[in-house]
């Protein structure tokens, strides 16, 4: 009887403090967390994340096949005292140099944050990407 109660008693005090951490976590995280995965067999490369007022493009490394990336944005960090809202895009250029853009968060604005999963999971022989993303912004 007395190990039942302990364990309640541990676990009375391990779920709240729990909450409280994860809550914690998101409450005051700032950005946006993005994780890229590369799913096709080529490599890829020439990837960046840009939004306007962007103190500079956000240049993702060459990603081996099957690989995963995770970088982060954040207002405070990337962009310049212009910024007040803006669209989040995954940019590149094709094999004949066309720009191609992919919205990660159709709007943005100080102080955001969330996370994004950007999967890429075909390559034509252009060079054009086939790119699924979901994202939880707020």
């Amino acid at each position: 009887m007395k190990k039942i109660k302990l364990i309640i008693f541990v676990l009375i005090l391990i779920i709240p403090i729990t909450i409280v951490v994860l809550f914690n976590i998101v409450l005051f995280k700032v950005g946006i967390d993005i994780r890229v995965s590369n799913q096709t067999d080529n490599e890829i490369s020439g990837l960046y994340v840009s939004y306007d007022e962007i103190k500079s493009e956000v240049k993702i490394p060459t990603l081996k096949p099957k690989e995963n990336y995770i970088l982060e944005v954040s207002d405070s960090k990337n962009s310049n005292e212009n910024f007040d809202e803006a669209a989040l895009l995954l940019e590149y250029k094709d094999k004949s140099g066309k720009l191609h853009r992919e919205y990660i968060v159709g709007y943005i604005e100080r102080g955001y944050s969330g996370f994004a999963n950007i999967k890429i999971t075909d390559k034509d022989e252009n060079g054009k990407l086939k790119v699924e993303i979901m994202d939880l912004a707020f």
